[in-house]
């Protein structure tokens, strides 16, 4: 499948120090009230907002969550205001001292999947139990899923199958998919585009995009013509 890049806009109340991340709101109803609850407390926060997110040559949509940052300074002001830190909260049903240890260490070691506030409690528990994650091991770990990211990923030989018969029968649907599976590409965790699909893949890809085109071109001049 291929992720378009998610492009963030940002509403701040004020800018202020440091900020953490505070919850991350699926739902755009319980954002606004937590909007409120921080206005009404002249809390300082900040809106990460997704505008718009792809994650399919065929438009299946990912819910992209908005985020919220507050000031460090008034962080735990913020989390007893709202009781809850977002869609999140659920994190906190499990007490970090429950985490084992190698379940922290992957926490801390693949820092783009959790929020930063999770991040940081994950760390000083690795501390507690005397445990330090080595810049150099994370390190390790962002650079091999940059050579993942590199190689490329293979799409469901299925779907692929279904897209040649789309490029022939369907015309239209084989060019959006054929290009997709020639030209997508999906953001790194070092903020570059990388190319979805290995070179094999998007060979094949822009095959079915010729082929779709070509396809298309032949259905209109019969519907036209004939």
């Amino acid at each position: 499948m291929v992720s378009l890049s998610l492009n963030l806009s940002w509403k701040t109340k004020t800018t202020m120090g440091k900020w953490v991340t505070l919850g991350e709101y699926l739902d755009k109803e319980a954002l606004v009230q937590t909007e409120a609850i921080l206005n009404a407390n002249k809390v300082s926060f900040q809106v990460k907002t997704p505008e718009s997110h792809l994650n399919s040559a065929f438009g299946q949509a990912t819910s992209q969550p908005f985020v919220i940052e507050v000031n460090e300074d008034q962080y735990e002001l913020a989390r007893q205001l709202t009781s809850i830190e977002g869609d999140n909260a659920e994190i906190e049903e499990i007490p970090i001292a429950d985490y084992s240890t190698n379940e922290l260490k992957e926490i801390v070691l693949n820092p783009e999947d959790w929020h930063e506030e999770f991040i940081r409690k994950s760390k000083e528990e690795l501390n507690l139990r005397g445990i330090e994650v080595e810049a150099a091991e994370v390190e390790s770990v962002h650079q091999e899923k940059i050579r993942e990211l590199e190689q490329g990923t293979e799409p469901s030989k299925t779907l692929f199958y279904f897209m040649w018969g789309f490029a022939i029968f369907g015309g239209y649907i084989g060019i959006i998919a054929g290009f997709f599976y020639w030209r997508g590409k999906v953001k790194g965790i070092d903020g570059k585009r990388y190319f979805m699909y290995t070179p094999k893949y998007r060979k094949h890809g822009s095959y079915i995009f010729v082929v779709g085109l070509l396809s298309a071109l032949l259905q209109t001049y019969l519907l036209l013509y004939y």
